[in-house]
């Protein structure tokens, strides 16, 4: 075995030790418990810990691999899900007082795969309120901080989940994507983090969406070999999420000169400067792998966009906040506003939204062109400091949730995949990401771009100071 510590390997590394016999599961979990139990108090990432269930999986796992009947190369890996994902026997809030007291009896079925393939469940990470903020403070479990700076947001919805895999304190998470949820978090933090193409990742068992089809399933880890691994056990169609039935499955990728196309601003709203510069880096890099790099104008209407994602997430919390006649006291003020506005949102005002989203799809899919990706930064602005709702300046003027989620808001309404890498840092060391976007089945198409890009940087080798401090 290597010198490198055990919280250092990647899950696919880990795996190969395991296979090789040369550590337990039990070792694996023990490592990842000791982190958890010394950095999780200035993190605060998680909202439920499991360390009896974990403990159970990973001697079951222990057993497999003295029989040498392990089930996969995930059997034995540490693995930590969101709040707001089913996982039977552990509570699942969803960030909320309106849940503190849920248990579901049953998976969801990404994490029924997981268990399945033998991977140990520490616990659930923690989330914004129904899972819809850009940055993760909780009315249940509070405030989740940045491993890179611990006065700055590892983002949202999946702050915990990033926190957690960001600060070796578990090799991979899953989390949701809703409006940019995986992939902005893992851009503050250092990761790599997938959106998969709607029905990628097949449901069942869950908490219902709050905006139809714009949530899907997302992974988190450190190396696109992880990110592999993990949509290889969970992909894949499932007769109980009809959308699975229907999405192309992945196909092997053809090494071929590919067509990019890239913008780094939406209309007058630009991202910061050294957000700007960290994309061309990365341009230049593709097109000295060989693929014809273009500029181009963003496929989407964001005012158009930015008309119905309101009414949506309303009427959303709408129709959960009333199966509680009690909601008004236990949700939030922000979320409980929100609710009341979907409540007196007329029928027809909603299906009229409806309308223009089906008109914003057929435009952008129109629009897309001849590429085969499209490449653009994550967010206009890295991380922000913690204790504020969005950055306080973005392009050189006033900053705000709409424009820092302006890169990936459109891909969960079109449903395609998109996929944030690290790009070079900011010159303050802060992480800044860059999202490659492909149609159905190009989910494959960016992993392997985000490969090849990895092997010309060492991104799945940087770590924040907090984590190399214990």
């Amino acid at each position: 075995m290597t010198s490198d510590p055990i919280w250092r390997r990647d899950a696919t590394g880990l795996s190969d030790l395991l296979a090789l016999g040369e550590i337990s599961p039990s070792q694996v979990l023990d490592v990842y418990l000791a982190r958890i139990k010394a950095l999780e108090p200035r993190l605060n990432a998680f909202a439920h810990l499991d360390i009896e269930g974990a403990r159970v999986a990973a001697a079951s796992a222990d057993e497999r691999q003295q029989r040498g009947e392990r089930l996969g190369p995930l059997d034995g890996i540490p693995v930590v899900i969101k709040d707001n994902l089913y996982v039977a026997g552990q509570p699942a809030s969803w960030g909320s007082h309106l849940f503190a007291d849920f248990v579901p009896e049953q998976d969801d079925i990404c994490v029924a795969r997981l268990r399945a393939a033998g991977a140990v469940i520490i616990g659930k990470t923690n989330t914004p309120e129904f899972a819809l903020s850009g940055h993760t403070t909780s009315p249940r479990f509070g405030t989740t901080r940045s491993p890179w700076d611990t006065s700055l947001t590892p983002g949202g919805s999946s702050g915990g989940a990033a926190a957690a895999v960001s600060a070796g304190l578990v090799p991979v998470a899953i989390g949701t994507d809703a409006g940019g949820s995986i992939r902005t978090p893992a851009a503050y933090t250092g990761l790599l983090g997938l959106r998969p193409a709607n029905g990628r990742v097949p449901r069942r068992h869950g908490f219902p969406p709050m905006a139809i089809d714009f949530q899907a399933i997302g992974l988190l880890a450190r190396t696109t070999r992880d990110i592999a691994l993990l949509l290889d056990v969970m992909g894949g169609s499932d007769p109980r999420d009809p959308v699975s039935m229907l999405v192309p499955p992945m196909a092997d990728v053809p090494r071929a000169a590919l067509r990019i196309g890239w913008f780094d601003q939406v209309g007058d709203e630009r991202s910061d400067p050294e957000v700007a510069a960290s994309l061309a880096a990365v341009l230049e890099q593709i097109g000295g792998l060989g693929h014809a790099v273009r500029q181009v104008s963003p496929p989407f209407d964001l005012a158009q966009l930015r008309s119905v994602w309101p009414l949506l997430s309303a009427a959303g919390v709408a129709r959960v906040a009333r199966r509680d006649p009690q909601w008004r006291e236990k949700l939030s003020p922000a979320m409980a506003e929100l609710a009341e506005k979907g409540l007196a949102l007329p029928a027809a005002d909603y299906v009229d939204a409806l309308d223009r989203l089906q008109t914003f799809r057929a435009d952008a899919s129109a629009q897309w062109g001849e590429y085969d990706l499209l490449v653009t930064p994550t967010t206009p602005a890295p991380a922000w400091p913690v204790d504020q709702d969005a950055p306080a300046l973005i392009g050189g003027r006033p900053g705000n949730g709409d424009t820092q989620g302006m890169f990936c808001g459109w891909v969960n309404a079109m449903g395609f995949a998109g996929l944030s890498m690290p790009g070079p840092a900011h010159s303050d060391g802060r992480p800044i990401g860059i999202q490659l976007v492909a149609r159905p089945p190009g989910d494959r198409l960016i992993v392997r771009m985000a490969a090849d890009l990895e092997r010309l940087t060492a991104w799945h080798d940087c770590w924040p100071a907090l984590a190399m401090s214990v």
